[in-house]
């Protein structure tokens, strides 16, 4: 968990809400293994403190967790990864929709430094064949 919380900072100038940024992170960590089902999660006062966000905004974004079923509360003990595929949870809408807001973050991101989105795709295809 220490590994999860380093140098883990939240973007304000992204667009992309604080609670959103957060529970992005959080399923990264459990799709990339990171979490895994069992585990417990900081607390919200834990991670409103590591992060400077209002602890509303942590209880948001673990609320949006749970109700994707990926998180679950017990009352005194904390909040613990539920899931045991985070790959095959997500439903193909919510799948279609995260790789829809990362291309516009990609495409915004990479239009800031002068690319254009073929040479992003240019690059995708250059990879894929490594």
């Amino acid at each position: 968990m220490r590994t999860l919380l380093n140098d883990w900072k939240i973007e304000l100038h992204s667009g992309i809400p604080a609670y959103k940024q957060i529970a992005n992170r959080l399923t990264a960590a459990m799709v990339d293994g990171a979490l895994k089902s069992g585990d417990r999660l900081p607390t919200i006062r834990e991670l409103n403190e590591l992060l400077g966000v209002n602890p509303n905004t942590v209880a948001k974004a673990y609320r949006e967790l749970a109700l994707m079923g990926l998180i679950e509360g017990q009352r005194g003990l904390g909040s613990f990864v539920r899931m045991d595929d985070p790959v095959n949870t997500l439903p193909i809408q919510k799948k279609n929709a995260k790789l829809t807001e990362l291309w516009h973050r990609m495409v915004a991101e990479a239009r800031s430094h002068g690319l254009d989105e073929g040479q992003i795709l240019a690059f995708i295809r250059e990879r894929k064949t490594l």
